[in-house]
């Protein structure tokens, strides 16, 4: 994966099947894992295998890749008594 620095420009699409299910631009990230946590908070009830198209507009470069979404599960504290 190319850098990402904080002050570059990403432009991020989500795709699934072909249809374009979010499309957003972001700044001040420095990983795929902050992107991906956006994407997520925007596609939450979304599940499955993702199309993801990165392109940081500072830099100059594109990249794509498949991503699968799963739901997110939640410890629960369980007790006998």
């Amino acid at each position: 994966m190319a850098t990402i620095l904080s002050t570059d420009v990403i432009f991020a699409t989500v795709t699934r099947r072909g249809r374009t299910i979010a499309s957003l631009s972001l700044s001040g990230v420095t990983s795929l894992a902050q992107i991906i946590n956006h994407i997520r908070s925007l596609v939450s009830d979304t599940m499955g295998i993702l199309t993801l198209s990165l392109r940081n507009s500072t830099q100059g470069w594109r990249q794509e890749r498949n991503i699968i979404l799963k739901p997110h599960c939640r410890a629960t504290q369980l007790s006998l008594f």
